[in-house]
């Protein structure tokens, strides 16, 4: 009398592979979401690190030069404030991240589809309707930027009034 052919748990019986199968399906999402908040964790640990010691290092560089008596060196902020520059008014950016988030959203849209799920497919739309938004504002803000651009000219090609 020889056993039965498949797999054996623990106890040598069946229903032992079973507990253990799922005890490892609970185990990886487990793993994964830990392991997931840790390396974002880690990532904003490090961007804080690096910012911190940025920040350091430019406050030693400015005291150096109050000690001195020389000009003080700007700082990236400065530069960007003076240029009355903002990440989010960037249309060059948003029309980057417009094409990106539309291209994701299409490419997640037909591979899902394909895989087998329409009614899954339809949240790959979710990032094509943001990339759509970002191109839309991008379209905005090269409009008042051409317009602030010909406001300039226009000002600088005007002769001041006579008095």
């Amino acid at each position: 009398m020889q056993p039965e052919p498949g797999p054996v748990g623990i106890n040598g019986n069946f229903k032992g592979y079973l507990e253990n199968l799922t005890m490892n399906v609970f185990w990886i999402p487990i793993v994964a979401i830990v392991f997931g908040i840790g390396i974002a964790m880690l990532g904003l640990w490090t961007d804080h690190q690096r910012r911190s010691q940025k920040l350091e290092h430019l406050h030693r560089e400015r005291m150096a030069a109050i000690e001195k008596g020389v000009v003080l060196p700007t700082t990236p902020e400065d530069r960007d404030r003076d240029r009355g520059e903002d990440k989010w008014q960037n249309p060059a950016r948003m029309l980057r991240s417009g094409v990106m988030l539309l291209a994701l959203g299409i490419i997640l849209y037909f591979a899902i589809e394909t895989s087998g799920g329409h009614e899954g497919a339809l949240f790959g739309l979710i990032p094509a309707a943001l990339g759509i938004a970002n191109l839309a504002y991008a379209v905005v803000l090269f409009k008042n930027q051409r317009k602030a651009e010909e406001e300039k000219t226009r000002q600088r090609l005007t002769p001041p009034p006579a008095e």
